[in-house]
């Protein structure tokens, strides 16, 4: 390739027209090293393209003439081998649309799974792949790090057509947590510690508590993550010990933690919906610029909107497609 981009940067870059770059951290590691991007420092969750970013970006679109991988496929995606397409629907018929392998929960319960030679496969096809972690010092493959694999827009297209599934993007919810928690968890009667709470039961005030009655309502509880003035996204069944920071603290998340656990969450790949304040919000949108924020006035204006919304699937449904525009529209489509 003589533009120099792998798939995933070319990805990137192409659908950033205005020369400010986010995505997923390993994949911007690389194209930091290649000097096709470097820091733009009005905001750390975000990348500025060098001149060279975009000459390999024009000499990629001239090669690809504009063309999407997906655009490029054929109108009815070739079937896949027994196994293989069992693994892509069985990911589809899951709200985290992950493939499960050994490793997963459902190998535990009895349920579907796959082993090794089919995730390799899976991998290999663009049908699922795997999410950056923060030691990643650049973009790595499935046979290299055996992570969990979770369906690509491919893949999802692939299920529509020949698992006839009505599967999109995954629907993610992310509330805010609050001051009034459970007390700490204290000692059993031999003196060890008592098992954490589960960050889902943490926080026991009445506004967090409207929080995740509407976003209950919202999406699969796999899909419900509380942004933590402390430890950042956390998901429900995450441990936890109560904790006093806020967001002014110096002890409180920073930037980059968002920016590493939302690429690990997959968010660029999700439509987000995000319940909580202004402050929070300002936070995580560097990172999530798609995320739909559709509350607004003070703590008791939105715990009536929340009300509401558990209430009457129309306006879920309302604000889940307002979260598909704003996807869209930030992925150049």
């Amino acid at each position: 390739m003589s533009h120099g981009l792998s798939p995933t940067g070319a990805k990137i870059l192409d659908a950033n027209d205005d020369g400010l770059v986010a995505g997923h951290p390993a994949a911007l590691a690389k194209l930091m090293s290649d000097g096709l991007l470097v820091p733009y420092t009005a905001d750390r969750g975000t990348h500025r393209m060098t001149e060279d970013g975009w000459a390999a970006l024009d000499a990629w679109r001239k090669e690809n003439r504009g063309r999407s991988a997906l655009a490029d496929a054929p109108s009815i995606l070739p079937k896949l081998p027994g196994r293989q397409h069992e693994a892509v629907l069985t990911a589809a018929r899951r709200p985290d649309q992950r493939v499960p392998g050994q490793d997963d929960p459902a190998h535990r319960a009895g349920e579907a799974w796959f082993r090794g030679s089919t995730l390799r496969k899976i991998a290999a096809s663009g049908y699922a792949t795997i999410r950056p972690e923060q030691h990643d010092k650049r973009e790595v493959t499935w046979e290299e790090a055996g992570r969990p694999l979770y369906l690509t827009e491919a893949g999802r297209l692939y299920a529509r057509q020949r698992g006839n599934i009505a599967v999109h993007r995954r629907r993610v919810v992310v509330t805010v947590c609050e001051e009034k928690k459970l007390p700490a968890p204290g000692l059993d009667e031999y003196g060890n510690p008592l098992p954490d709470h589960q960050a889902g039961d943490l926080y026991i005030g009445d506004y967090h508590q409207s929080l995740r009655a509407a976003a209950d309502a919202l999406t699969d509880s796999a899909l419900i993550f509380i942004a933590s003035a402390l430890h950042g996204l956390v998901p429900l069944d995450r441990p936890l010990r109560p904790y006093e920071v806020t967001l002014k603290d110096e002890e409180a998340v920073g930037p980059e933690t968002i920016l590493w656990q939302a690429a690990g969450l997959g968010l660029d790949d999700a439509d987000v919906i995000f319940l909580g304040g202004q402050d929070y919000a300002a936070l995580l949108l560097p990172t999530v610029p798609h995320l739909h924020a559709p509350l607004a006035g003070g703590m008791g204006e939105q715990r009536g909107q929340c009300v509401r919304a558990r209430d009457n699937a129309g306006i879920r449904e309302g604000w889940w497609k307002e979260a598909a525009t704003l996807h869209d529209e930030h992925a150049g489509r």
